[in-house]
């Protein structure tokens, strides 16, 4: 028909553009080949990502029913040819995941794609005849007003509040790097954080439509975005002075140079409501100070380290998110904004209000994903009250954290995560990091004694795989919401000690369990409800040594796998992460005090022995002639971390490899990860996860 405009069939998913009419696929503007078939499979997928389009379908839609052919294998094969094209595995699944026995499901956000027409906009069709006389028109006029009237007064207070929803997810950056929080708004322009491969930080922006992420050129060190004052004339800005230790800036969005807010140091910080104040925290005490840094004035205390502060929009309260490190849990807690009425809220983080005060979104960890909620306010008469129960408003594929509501109203601005990590064994000889595992996203790798086999747990899911060490005969041995930590591999090679938390997530304890290396059911080791942390095995198998986690003064036990009997480490308490050595002949051990140093129990005569420096993640070399370690150095030459190892005979100590080098650090079930190959290489996990802003388009009731 002349004038009407043509469907939109291009969509856009990653790097890549799929016109559904035509049935091309690019990826950078380069036409890529895929065979029909394998190309109707993605369109399906691209018409309902997110959803589970079932075997079935697919059968339907590929194959008429009078059609003679291994059904199955022509499936598999089509989806083997779409994964090659984009680059996906099975395994390890970027684009398409597979639902076992069931079908396959569109995993990355999808844009662009056919318009519908909007289900509430109606034609409105015009009248046919005109009503004569003013008191009929009179009569119409009153009865649009009364209707008008019920129609606010049933949809603001009568009326079951409908719940808000995401409509569509955009990217607005598409630089690969990660991004840190919170991010800010002026209504045109967004200021972010982001984290360089070589561990550096800026401050970065980009414009409320999307484009390039453009660095702005700050004086300082390590700085971080946390605020844009209302006038969006000027940013604040946290800056690291040294390992923990953060300075507090106010930056011109202009340019010139930023100015220190006195001499304060802080954890986090935001501008007050007032406009002229800060709000800030140094260890568990939260504070109001001027911009000038002087008269700063305690308003509460916290029972654990408070940040991500909020003020609603009128002013009256301030939110802030206390972090227990203890039991890994997040509370979001409420005060006046004098500091009075301290209260909790929810579970939850770094949350925000709408402009018009009737959402708090805020974001929650279920089984360590992170999903975005919206906490409704009470509308109408008083009589209305507080709906207790949050909305949640994404749910996968993506983590979506630290959302922040547009000036606009129309959507939430928030940073989109897709988690995968890279594990790297550092080559000695020639100085370089390579590709380990065959490209399996994973990290606590441990080795059967034989070299053969390797046991690990994906990232970043938590769940325990066991493989040869060229990455064959995988074989998944536990499942969520069983999160395993620290895999060890019996010396005979039939079992796999590990440490689990259950359930996933804030509040949980971590045990020690037992499995098959073929696989069943994981049995836990002791019945106890206390912390066990940190299992490894004695050289003939017939032991374990555990610890606890973040429990003062706790010693370090060891179990009889034969008896049952548990025993006591002489002299242990206040120590934990135990390590056997090869010969069996000691344990090294950490320090609870912060910074940890390493401790050395020799057996022969029940006494530990200071080893003189600090450390993690120790490791023997299988020899048992060295104890590798991760160390931290701050001298004139170098800062950061480094992974060292210490030869026992003669306690000399000779640097490895500096952990800068790697990349990216996973963060890892509890913090980055580090280990030894059969051949003693370092190996560790490099994060190469996506990270972006992201514009959610939400329809709000």
């Amino acid at each position: 028909m002349p004038g009407t405009q043509p469907s939109k069939t291009v969509v856009s998913f990653g790097p890549f553009d799929a016109d559904l009419q035509t049935q091309e696929l690019r990826k950078g503007g380069v036409r890529l080949r895929l065979p029909g078939q394998s190309f109707q499979i993605l369109k399906m997928l691209l018409e309902r990502p997110g959803e589970l389009v079932t075997r079935e379908e697919l059968q339907q839609a590929l194959w008429p029913s009078e059609t003679f052919v291994d059904f199955e294998k022509g499936i598999n094969a089509a989806i083997n040819r779409l994964r090659e094209t984009l680059g996906d595995s099975a395994e390890t699944p970027r684009y398409v995941e597979t639902l076992p026995r069931r079908g396959y499901r569109f995993i990355v956000p999808v844009t662009g794609g056919a318009t519908s027409p909007d289900p509430l906009a109606a034609e409105v069709p015009s009248a046919k005849r005109k009503a004569s006389g003013k008191r009929y028109g009179l009569v119409i006029f009153a009865a649009f007003i009364v209707t008008a009237g019920a129609l606010a007064l049933w949809k603001t207070v009568l009326r079951v509040p409908v719940a808000p929803r995401v409509l569509r997810f955009t990217p607005l950056t598409n630089d690969g790097q990660a991004k840190s929080g919170p991010i800010v708004t002026d209504g045109s322009r967004i200021y972010f954080g982001e984290a360089l491969p070589d561990q550096r930080t800026l401050v970065a922006q980009v414009s409320v439509k999307g484009g390039e992420a453009v660095p702005l050129l700050l004086p300082l060190k390590k700085p971080q975005v946390l605020d844009l004052s209302r006038a969006g004339t000027e940013l604040l800005v946290l800056n690291e002075e040294g390992h923990e230790i953060f300075s507090l800036w106010v930056q011109p969005v202009a340019g010139g140079s930023p100015r220190r807010v006195g001499t304060i140091l802080v954890n986090d910080a935001r501008f007050g409501s007032d406009g002229t104040s800060i709000i800030y925290s140094e260890g568990h005490d939260v504070y109001s100070v001027n911009q000038d840094g002087l008269s700063p004035r305690k308003l509460l205390a916290a029972s654990d380290v408070p940040f991500a502060f909020a003020f609603s929009p009128d002013g009256r309260v301030f939110r802030f998110t206390k972090f227990d490190y203890r039991i890994d849990s997040m509370t979001i807690m409420e005060a006046a904004a004098d500091g009075t009425g301290l209260h909790k809220m929810i579970g939850g983080c770094c949350g925000n209000w709408t402009s018009d005060g009737r959402f708090y979104i805020f974001q929650q960890r279920p089984d360590r994903r992170i999903d975005l909620w919206a906490w409704p306010k009470a509308r109408g008469f008083p009589w209305r009250k507080q709906n207790e129960k949050p909305i949640q408003l994404t749910a996968g594929p993506l983590d979506f954290q630290y959302p922040l509501p547009t000036k606009d109203g129309k959507g939430i601005l928030a940073i989109g995560s897709s988690h995968r990590a890279e594990v790297i064994r550092y080559n000695s000889r020639s100085g370089q990091f390579v590709p380990y595992l065959s490209g399996i996203s994973a990290e606590g790798l441990a080795f059967s004694r034989d070299g053969q086999w390797v046991t690990y747990t994906s990232y970043p899911d938590g769940t325990l795989w066991r493989s040869k060490v060229d990455g064959s005969e995988r074989r998944q041995l536990t499942f969520l919401p069983l999160r395993v930590l620290l895999p060890r591999w019996s010396p005979d090679g039939k079992q796999i000690a590990f440490n689990a938390l259950l359930p996933a997530g804030a509040g949980g304890t971590w045990r020690a369990y037992l499995i098959s290396s073929e696989g069943g059911t994981p049995v836990q080791i002791l019945p106890s409800e206390q912390s066990q942390i940190d299992v490894n095995w004695s050289p003939d198998g017939n032991s374990l040594v555990f610890g606890t986690h973040n429990v003062p003064d706790m010693p370090i036990y060891t179990i009889d796998l034969r008896s049952k009997r548990v025993s006591t480490l002489p002299g242990s308490n206040g120590l934990f992460s135990p390590r056997w050595s090869p010969d069996g002949r000691y344990i090294v051990a950490l320090t609870t005090d912060a910074p940890s140093e390493l401790m050395l129990f020799d057996f022969s005569t029940q006494k530990w022995t200071a080893l003189g420096i600090e450390g993690g993640y120790q490791c023997w070399s299988h020899d048992g002639k060295y104890i590798y370690f991760q160390n931290w150095v701050n001298s004139e030459q170098s800062i950061g971390e480094r992974v060292v190892r210490l030869r026992l005979s003669d306690r000399k100590i000779e640097n490895i490899v500096d952990v800068k080098d790697v990349g990216r650090p996973t963060t890892g079930t509890l913090t980055d990860w580090f280990g030894l190959a059969p051949d003693d290489s370092p190996l560790f996990a490099r994060d190469i996860s996506t990270q972006e802003i992201y514009a959610l388009e939400m329809d709000w009731p």
